[in-house]
């Protein structure tokens, strides 16, 4: 065994830009969701980003061939990507996007959540139903209070009277009351209020055990008492839970005919005034009043919204069709005191009410009522999220990806230039990226795991690695030798020639078609192994350890032997006939996936992965330098990666996910399935139609005797024998 130095460079560039970016790049959509960006806002970008690609790719491919500064360019850009991805980390996170309604049910309140269309997910509630009764989650809350009724509600019901029953100073409260009769004990006259009648509306004066001593201070006036006068002090206090009055050192009337006399009282509730009205409205029933409804200290508004931390009963979770139910147990005002945030649904005076039902947004410590919250918020939310951040992010990410595109297609030309005629060796150095992502991408995700704490992710070990083995990379990619001396003096033109050519429309084609398919299978596989998972309430449990083993089977069991074996099965196979395997090969697996009941069985399926990535990328690459005119070669890589990802990779995503919301993840992989192999039989026929054709052009063309070959059979042999 002998170690060519040569190629060491190129293998390390594939193994240290991969093990860089798949630290953060599997990881940016979820860290994007935690910045605060809903799930349609992240699809959008992803939309968007392979069309910069689609510009990028072959436009700074131009540039290189016709200057000849591939490396520069090269080293250039891994650096960009080094900037823009570690931008990323600073860019601050959005406010919560989640939007809960507070409901009233048997009494409680409780946090409401629905789904505009489709069902809030069973299996996420029943968990949090199935946790232990003393679990509970912290949320931030912060509601929109501009109905007076619902201030009515927090004024009443959840204890919190600073809002609500300011009086200003000397202010009194004036009602009439019928006396029903009158007891004398230790000096002091106790008299029994059978009726009071407070702005027009009557009451019975009914009063709280608890509260035996009011000690709000009235005056009453009688014209039945006329030894009551404004000296006479009243106190109010509460005897079998009835209004009372207690009077003491009046003499000179007989207590024992007081019957049914009218009085008018006015009482001062001094310094306590809001818990003495919250009291007496309260315990009277009497909130229709003027004198009880929600007001501050006089000449200022009630406030709009009103924050607070709400403890939320996890237990007590359940989901009724497309709603979500769970019970807020107290809440923590900014000032530390603690209020249980009960309620009436239809209050006895009010014949046509307006529910309390404010809108809240909420985020909570705990993951999955996150998750269920922000599913009826995305369903249903309107507004905006077209942020300062999101700009921010969007920028960094189409930068990011800019760079990306062109080291990715950079590093494959200088790669074949390197390995010079011995292009069936491609695979056996491409497949050190495969090695450094499938280490690292599972690495990365325990490592994020470990240093998080609760349902925050702390996503800086991700950056880290990424940032150290990115400068490894430029260092590495420094030592990388360029040796190409061939130059195309009019490149637009000579790609121009070979793209009117027919085998090459049919391989552009082909490359479409194979990016359709892998935009599906990028974007939407994990979402359908959750789906599967759904399927049993227990599937959430695994659910991520399952996804880390299906990255892990793709990389090991699939890309890397086949890279390793890709440039012996090309010899044996042939480019062509390897093209329409790679459907064959999409369209049987993309099938099976259409028929799993059991989300495990997955992973012997992701073996495909070795042909229709393991071998697709090869082919597709080398392909695209044995067709290349001289000199031109890091264009035609930029063009037919631009087309593979900017066209096939785009569409496939925005078809798969259309497809995907109105069908479901089972039909529509089936569709595709068929799609891949009837597009599999349709290029296998065109190439044998086209195989005399792509013989002539291999030879008259003369891009094999010019420069690359020097048999023109050579040529042949590679583009299919």
């Amino acid at each position: 065994m002998k170690v060519n130095k040569k190629l060491l460079p190129i293998k390390g560039h594939f193994f240290l830009f991969n093990a860089g970016t798949a630290p953060l790049v599997p990881y940016l959509s979820t860290y994007a969701r935690q910045l605060g960006f809903t799930s349609a806002t992240v699809g959008l970008i992803y939309t968007v980003l392979p069309i910069f690609g689609l510009i990028a790719k072959p436009l700074f491919g131009v540039i290189a061939d016709r200057f000849r500064i591939q490396k520069l360019i090269f080293i250039l850009f891994q650096i960009v990507t080094i900037v823009s991805f570690s931008a990323i980390y600073f860019i601050p996170g959005s406010s919560p996007s989640a939007l809960v309604e507070l409901d009233c049910g048997d009494g409680v309140t409780v946090l409401r959540s629905c789904m505009q269309d489709g069902v809030m997910d069973h299996c996420k509630a029943t968990s949090l139903a199935n946790l232990d009764s003393n679990m509970t989650a912290s949320c931030d809350m912060d509601c929109d209070m501009s109905s007076a009724n619902m201030w009515q509600t927090v004024c009443e019901h959840w204890h919190i009277p600073e809002y609500c029953y300011e009086y200003t100073n000397g202010e009194s409260l004036r009602y009439s009351v019928v006396l029903a009769n009158a007891t004398e004990k230790d000096g002091c006259v106790h008299i029994v209020a059978s009726n009071v009648a407070l702005d027009g509306y009557e009451f019975i004066p009914r009063c709280r055990k608890s509260h035996a001593v009011l000690n709000d201070s009235c005056s009453l006036s009688c014209e039945q008492l006329p030894t009551f006068t404004e000296d006479v002090v009243a106190k109010m206090t509460c005897v079998d839970e009835v209004l009372n009055y207690q009077v003491c050192n009046v003499s000179g009337t007989d207590w024992k005919t007081i019957q049914n006399y009218q009085c008018q009282a006015v009482c001062d509730l001094g310094n306590s005034a809001p818990w003495r009205l919250m009291e007496i409205c309260e315990s009277w029933g009497a909130d229709v009043t003027k004198s009880c409804a929600a007001r501050t200290v006089s000449g200022k508004a009630l406030p709009t919204n009103l924050s607070f931390v709400g403890t939320v009963a996890l237990s007590t979770t359940l989901t009724e069709g497309s709603c979500m139910f769970t019970q807020l147990k107290h809440i923590t005002m900014p000032d530390g005191s603690i209020h249980y945030p009960n309620c009436v649904s239809k209050p006895q005076y009010q014949k046509e009410i307006e529910l309390f039902h404010p809108i809240c947004k909420i985020i909570c410590d705990n993951s999955v009522l996150n998750e269920l919250l922000e599913a009826g918020s995305e369903s249903s939310n309107g507004e905006s999220q077209y942020t300062t951040e999101f700009w921010l992010f969007f920028a960094m990410m189409i930068i990011s990806w800019i760079g990306q595109a062109v080291v990715v297609t950079f590093a494959d030309a200088i790669c074949f230039n390197v390995l010079g005629d011995r292009v069936d060796q491609y695979g056996k150095q491409r497949l050190w990226g495969s090695v450094g992502w499938g280490i690292f991408s599972l690495t990365t995700g325990a490592l994020i795991d470990l240093m998080s704490d609760g349902a925050y992710k702390n996503y800086a070990i991700a950056f880290i690695l990424m940032f150290v083995f990115m400068c490894g990379d430029v260092i590495v990619s420094c030592f990388v030798k360029n040796e190409s001396t061939k130059i195309s003096m009019n490149i637009l033109a000579d790609v121009g020639t070979l793209l009117s050519s027919l085998p090459t429309f049919v391989f552009i084609l082909w490359t479409i078609g194979v990016g359709l398919c892998t935009g599906l299978l990028w974007q939407f596989l994990f979402w359908h192994l959750e789906d599967i998972a759904g399927l049993t309430c227990d599937g959430a449990d695994y659910i991520k350890t399952l996804q880390g083993l299906v990255s892990a089977i793709q990389t090991f069991l699939g890309e890397i032997p086949f890279m390793f074996v890709s440039g012996y099965i090309l010899k044996k196979v042939g480019h062509t006939n390897m093209m329409s395997l790679v459907l064959f090969a999409f369209g049987v697996r993309f099938i099976l996936y259409s028929f799993l009941t059991n989300a495990w069985l997955v992973l012997p399926i992701e073996m495909f992965q070795g042909i229709t990535f393991g071998m697709f990328y090869p082919t597709m690459t080398s392909y695209a330098n044995i067709v290349a005119p001289p000199g031109a070669e890091t264009t035609v890589q930029g063009l037919v990666g631009a087309i593979f990802e900017g066209v096939g990779v785009s569409l496939g995503s925005f078809i798969g996910g259309h497809m995907y919301r109105v069908l479901d993840g089972w039909s529509t992989f089936r569709w595709f399935g068929v799609g891949a192999l009837v597009l599999g039989l349709i290029h296998a026929a065109a190439q044998w139609l086209l195989k005399d054709k792509i013989q002539q052009i291999a030879i008259t063309q003369g891009y094999a005797s010019v420069m690359k070959y020097e048999k023109p059979q050579d040529a042949v042999h590679m583009l299919d024998d």
